[in-house]
């Protein structure tokens, strides 16, 4: 809210005869107007002046009546309250690259283009302060074959789409880590760091110190650690001495987690934990999800958002023990994918408002989560891939999906897609 300073001036005109009549003073007070400019309502009478008679031998000089200089005043300068500080967060689901995802962005020369997956939705997630994307699949390295399921391997131009896109963000703590062993993440690693040192990316690490260190993002002076931890790799084991690469979100390492999280609160206005955890395919949380929901909440943590199920789940607030609130968005499902069940093919970005209270605390003022779909078609690229708002999605381009060529039970409408969306999200849907 601005504040402004209404100034009042006072200016007293005062006329003096020497020698001659003495007259009262008149004075005049008038407010400013809105645009600070003085304006004078005064009016005197014109006085009758007798003719003085001449005194022999004098010579008589005018003495000029003194003139009033009338000094601006200055112009006031506003200093408006500022607003509460405010960070807008924008976060979605898997980014999961299956072999027909990859043939979605393959191109006549043999290289790969993902920026039309993203094209629909840009301009929501450009314009968050903070946009968040969880990379299914590890960016391994062109050593290695690029493939789909069971062991993936994405090409980095998918990286180069994400950043277009305007992710800031990029989580890779998953079950797919490892999926080109300790090499692949390794690679992963240089191409974030040697082409776009500005994005921030979690969950893999170059070193134990940098695995022990908590990152803090600052946003329009509001300091948000985000801390991100997968469940298992699929059976694959990390290399030996390099138990760095990943953290895993597992009972043995229960006491190290709440370590972390202690350690984000001391150095941060907010922590948000993002678990790759949860059932694959399943609509709610499972044990493992409450058990770690439970110990976050026990230590303060602010807001959770979760991947890996491949479906939505739903959104909930969790009284803490401290009498704080936490927010726990379980999974928001597919991204990108090339699933061919249509409940897959259901993702959503979750919005999030952090603002500034009156006591510096930083709390979620506003949260919602827009259904989005995963559009693909039955002609290998065609340059129809892309993910789009469920609200944009009409009967039109369902019919021309690429699922009902390819599924042989799953049935996609768009009524059972909104029905889905809507008792899954409940309150927190926004269409």
């Amino acid at each position: 809210m601005k504040h402004s300073t209404i100034l009042k001036a006072s200016y007293r005109i005062r006329l003096a005869f020497f020698g001659l009549f003495l007259l009262s003073p008149l004075g005049a007070c008038a407010k400013t107007t809105p645009s600070f400019l003085p304006q004078s309502n005064l009016t005197v009478a014109p006085t009758a002046l007798t003719t003085p008679t001449p005194v022999p031998g004098i010579t008589e000089t005018a003495t000029p009546f003194p003139t009033s200089t009338s000094t601006p005043l200055p112009t006031p300068t506003l200093t408006p309250t500022p607003l509460p500080r405010q960070v807008t967060l924008l976060a979605v689901g898997d980014d999961l690259v299956h072999g027909s995802t990859l043939n979605g962005g393959l191109q006549a020369d043999g290289t790969y283009d993902f920026n039309g997956f993203y094209r629909h939705l840009k301009e929501e997630i450009s314009a968050a302060d903070i946009a968040v994307i969880n990379q299914e699949t590890i960016l391994g390295g062109s050593e290695f074959e690029y493939s789909g399921y069971p062991l993936f391997n994405t090409p980095d131009a998918m990286g180069d789409a994400i950043v277009n896109a305007g992710f800031d963000v990029v989580l890779h703590a998953t079950n797919h880590t490892m999926d080109k062993g300790g090499k692949g993440v390794e690679n992963c690693m240089n191409f974030w760091k040697t082409t776009y040192p500005e994005i921030t990316v979690l969950g893999i690490y170059d070193s134990t110190e940098a695995q022990n260190t908590v990152t803090v993002i600052e946003k329009n002076g509001i300091r948000i650690a985000m801390l991100n931890y997968t469940y298992g790799l699929n059976g694959i084991p990390i290399p030996a001495g390099k138990n760095y690469l990943v953290t895993l979100l597992t009972w043995s390492n229960r006491d190290y987690i709440r370590s972390q999280i202690r350690q984000a609160k001391e150095l941060s206005d907010f922590v948000i934990v993002f678990p790759h955890w949860g059932t694959e395919y399943v609509y709610e949380p499972d044990n493992n999800q409450l058990f770690w929901t439970t110990l976050f909440a026990e230590e303060g943590v602010d807001l959770v958002i979760g991947a890996h199920p491949h479906v939505l789940e739903p959104v909930e607030w969790i009284q803490r023990p401290d009498g704080g609130e936490m927010l726990v968005f379980y999974s928001l499902g597919n991204f990108i994918s090339g699933q061919i069940e249509a409940p897959r093919l259901l993702g959503g970005m979750a919005e999030v408002t952090l603002t500034e209270t009156e006591d510096g605390s930083v709390k979620i003022t506003e949260s919602a989560v827009i259904p989005v779909v995963t559009h693909y078609s039955d002609q290998v690229g065609d340059g129809t891939y892309s993910t789009y708002r469920l609200s944009d999605y009409t009967e039109e381009l369902l019919r021309t999906h690429g699922i009902h060529k390819r599924a042989e039970e799953s049935v996609f409408t768009l009524e059972d897609t909104w029905a889905l969306a809507r008792k899954l999200l409940g309150d927190f849907l926004k269409e």
